[in-house]
């Protein structure tokens, strides 16, 4: 646990300071960054070689964190979200404090509630969602494990997380639509 704590530490720093993180998640290796900082989403995108014309999604540790983010949170949320086995990334309608380059042109905005103990640490710390998409360059399969992440990202980025053994699936999330009424819609 000493070893997870030191680490939130590190990537807080950089976090706070505009910079890009390589770090696990509960399903794949990602590249994260504070998802109300501009510049910082702008860099990722650079990283990974893409436009930043298809927003990512961001880290939030609970249900209650998605009061801050959205203008009105989905009628029965917490029901809704216990249906879900696999992590589950979420599309929401309607968001506000969030960086405009997370936010698709229909003014959506996708979340996923993290299971995993380094995340929820680095979140409770930032108190902010965390910029979450897969290590590597664009259009190019992502990696399933930390040896497969391409030379160019390990360079990029600002911090690894040197938590090279935490678990993490081989696969990324679920994305799924709900609306304020709670309709669920999947759609990956």
């Amino acid at each position: 646990m000493e070893k997870i704590i030191n680490e939130v530490e590190k990537a807080y720093k950089v976090l706070i300071n505009g910079g890009v993180i390589l770090y696990p998640t509960d399903t794949i290796w990602g590249l994260g960054c504070d998802a109300t900082n501009n510049n910082a989403i702008n860099k990722i995108n650079s990283l990974k070689e893409r436009e930043n014309t298809t927003p990512m999604l961001s880290l939030i540790n609970s249900s209650d964190m998605l009061n801050g983010f959205l203008h009105e949170k989905p009628e029965n949320i917490d029901d809704l979200l216990k249906k879900f086995k696999n992590p589950t990334t979420i599309v929401y309608d309607n968001p506000k404090n969030i960086s405009e380059l997370l936010i698709s042109n229909k003014n959506k905005v996708a979340f996923r509630i993290v299971n995993h103990n380094f995340c929820n640490m680095l979140i409770d710390k930032i108190k902010k969602p965390i910029v979450s998409t897969s290590a590597n360059i664009h259009n190019e399969k992502h990696p399933v494990n930390f040896k497969e992440i391409d030379e160019r990202i390990l360079k990029g980025v600002d911090y690894i997380v040197n938590l090279p053994n935490e678990p993490v699936s081989k696969l990324p999330s679920s994305i799924v639509t709900i609306n304020n009424k709670g309709d669920i819609k999947k759609l990956r």
